[in-house]
């Protein structure tokens, strides 16, 4: 049950950020706070159509608004700085956005996860915190992969490389610590991590080509000392070079610090064992750090958390209106993805509301979706039969309203 009404909570929460935010007008702000809630509010289609139906601007007032210039990073930093608390991650991964039309900017061949092919729209990468203790992502910045042809890979990395560079610096307020996907096992993405000051964690190829450190007495005479011994054996590892850190029903992980040829670098691993209900290994995975301090369970741990992205796609998709944009050119796209998945933090923080920030309870977005959609319709209805909401006995027939349809009420 939320503990104090969601519009109240919701625009408490984003005017106290946005207040301690330099160069915004009170015309941009004052939208900011209604736009937000908006996102929330609206079922349906979230487009420039709808919201000149349901909000308080014509269409053409969205339209220029959304144009404007926002610094969504600088924003969620804030938001996460207040909220979350200090043990927290960073995650990077794209996600396809489903988009027709020939003018859209960015439109392109990009790989569907849904259906598990490259389907013509639009694709955003999208870094988030990840807190650790509230097991929760939040959204911090999305950036739109501009336009390339079907199954072109070599430029992608590039632009993903590119985002990282891009917001390096407000990023490293947040976390030094970077979890992707083994997409991202390349050499060009995970150098340019640890050349901007990142810790990387990844999960590696299943043939990945690695070497164990040489650890056996040196050869007399002339010539460089060796480095390196043999390659390792992913199928059947030496358990005598990999220690093993932890062994349950599950899983067994061990570690290994080892020579990856790809990367020309010293990496900490982790291989992970996975078990059956019988006991017996069924598969196993390779995860890796480029911290050579870092744990194995730690490894794995953080790798995990990296998965908390993926509902803040699928709310923003599904509640948010993040797949709704009817724009077609590059700034109200940004506006419109990047106020999609912003308005689903605000969400998750007035669902926490009298929730301490080192709990990690379940969250109903969709009941904030529920409580904010009504209190849409029910302005409506007061606005034009002239009905005053202050009056005492209207006051409980309207929280019951309020709370009609939620699934925690």
């Amino acid at each position: 049950m939320i503990s104090q009404d969601a519009f109240t909570s919701g625009r408490g929460l984003i005017g106290t950020i946005l207040s301690k935010m330099n160069n915004i007008g009170k015309v941009q702000q004052a939208f900011l706070l209604h736009i937000l809630i908006m996102f929330l509010s609206m079922r349906g289609r979230i487009n420039f159509l709808q919201l000149g139906r349901y909000g308080n601007k014509d269409e053409h007032s969205y339209r220029y608004q959304f144009a404007k210039i926002f610094d969504w990073i600088g924003f969620n930093r804030r938001f996460v700085v207040a909220h979350c608390t200090d043990e927290r991650i960073l995650g990077f991964d794209a996600s396809y956005i489903t988009k027709s039309g020939k003018n859209t900017y960015g439109v392109g061949y990009f790989y569907s996860g849904c259906h598990g092919q490259y389907e013509r729209g639009l694709e955003i990468g999208c870094f988030a915190a990840i807190d650790l203790k509230q097991n929760t992502a939040y959204h911090l910045v999305a950036t739109q992969t501009q336009y390339r042809k079907k199954k072109d890979t070599s430029d992608l990395v590039n632009q993903y490389c590119d985002m990282l560079k891009a917001h390096a610096t407000e990023l490293l307020q947040v976390s030094d610590i970077l979890t992707v996907d083994a997409w991202f096992y390349k050499a060009a993405y995970i150098n340019t991590c640890i050349q901007q000051g990142f810790e990387c964690i990844t999960r590696m190829r299943d043939d990945a080509n690695l070497r164990y450190l040489f650890t056996g007495a040196q050869k007399a005479g002339r010539g460089r000392p060796s480095k390196y011994g043999n390659k390792v054996n992913l199928n059947k590892i030496d358990k005598r070079r990999f220690k093993l850190v932890e062994n349950t029903d599950q899983a067994n992980i061990y570690e290994c610090t080892v020579y990856c040829i790809m990367l020309k670098r010293n990496v900490k691993v982790a291989f992970v064992e996975f078990k059956n209900k019988k006991g017996d290994v069924q598969m196993s995975k390779i995860f890796m750090s480029t911290n050579l301090n870092r744990d194995a369970k730690t490894i794995v741990k953080f790798y995990k958390a990296r998965y908390q992205m993926e509902f803040n796609f699928r709310d923003a998709k599904q509640l948010a209106g993040l797949n709704h944009c009817q724009a077609r050119d590059k700034s109200k796209l940004d506006f419109h993805f990047n106020a999609s998945l912003t308005s689903v933090n605000i969400a998750k923080k007035i669902a926490r509301n009298g929730v301490e920030k080192e709990q990690n309870v379940s969250l109903s977005i969709e009941d904030v979706k529920t409580e904010l959609s009504n209190k849409l319709l029910l302005d409506l209805f007061l606005s034009n039969f002239e009905i005053d909401p202050k009056l005492i006995k209207n006051k409980t027939i309207i929280a019951k309203i309020l709370n009609y349809g939620k699934k925690a009420a």
